[in-house]
């Protein structure tokens, strides 16, 4: 069984100072997706290699603001089945806080298949003249890039403050979020800017119902090759109505059946 691959959902002063105002419009919430196979897709065979036949589950996603920085905590569960009749769990749970000035993230990223752990990495990052990351688990490390790598916080921020625009927005920014924990993601973005409606289920009050298609395309560090393409339907605050993740080999779609909107008792910054 092929392993799913972990992907979370992110200069001059001005441009800083602007995606810091950002943090005002989004919104706290605790979210549920349907995650199922994508049967209509056609996949090109492997002689040899059985296919995934059958895939579903659960996306968890909490956003939340804590006075200071952002945090999220993601699980996703999928039970795969393979054409050989092979089935698998796959459990990847996912954490971060990151600083409202971007500068600073903790992370905990733990993936499991059948119960037993593959993988469990735990790493502090901070921004100055560099990007210094300190990976504890399964052993101390430390790595550096280059201050132009972004923070998941900090790009879903950029992603927001392209929507709505004239024209289809399509800019490539480095991304570091520990699902790697020794590279970091080139991705490449394209933005489809006409609106839509969110019409599968009833959306709290406070959520603006206005959605733009974004389209990322995950490059590991120098590679020519997707690791994955992610589409997702996002609003102005934050919340995505929709995922679909494509694999080389298959593609799952994530879509939402619950939300709900925290309120927050402090004043964002």
């Amino acid at each position: 069984m092929k392993k799913i691959k972990t992907i979370l959902f992110l200069i001059c002063l001005s441009f800083t100072q602007s995606l810091k105002a950002l943090d005002n419009q989004l919104l706290s919430y605790q979210s549920i997706y349907e995650i199922n196979l994508d049967t209509e897709r056609e996949v090109k065979k492997t002689f040899g290699q059985p296919s995934i036949s059958k895939a579903n589950g659960e996306l968890i996603i909490d956003w939340f603001f804590n006075c200071e920085s952002w945090v999220s905590n993601q699980r996703m569960l999928v039970s795969f089945v393979n054409s050989a009749g092979v089935g698998t769990v796959s459990d990847i749970s996912y954490s971060l806080e990151e600083s409202t000035s971007n500068n600073k993230m903790k992370f905990l990223l733990q993936v499991k298949e059948n119960n037993m752990i593959r993988q469990k990495v735990r790493g502090d990052v901070v921004k100055d003249d560099e990007l210094k990351i300190e990976i504890y688990n399964p052993k101390k490390k430390e790595i550096a890039f280059s201050k132009d790598v972004m923070l998941p916080h900090e790009h879903l921020k950029l992603i927001i403050k392209s929507l709505d625009q004239k024209e289809g927005s399509i800019f490539s920014k480095k991304v570091y979020e520990g699902s790697l924990p020794e590279n970091f993601f080139n991705i490449s973005t394209f933005i489809n800017q006409k609106p839509f409606k969110f019409t599968s289920i009833d959306l709290p009050k406070e959520v603006k119902n206005k959605f733009w298609d974004v389209r990322m395309a995950y490059y590991e560090e120098d590679s020519q090759t997707t690791s994955l393409e992610l589409t997702a339907k996002i609003n102005r605050q934050g919340i995505v109505s929709y995922f679909r993740y494509d694999y080389p080999d298959y593609s799952l779609v994530m879509k939402l059946k619950k939300l709900a909107v925290i309120k927050n008792s402090c004043k964002k910054q």
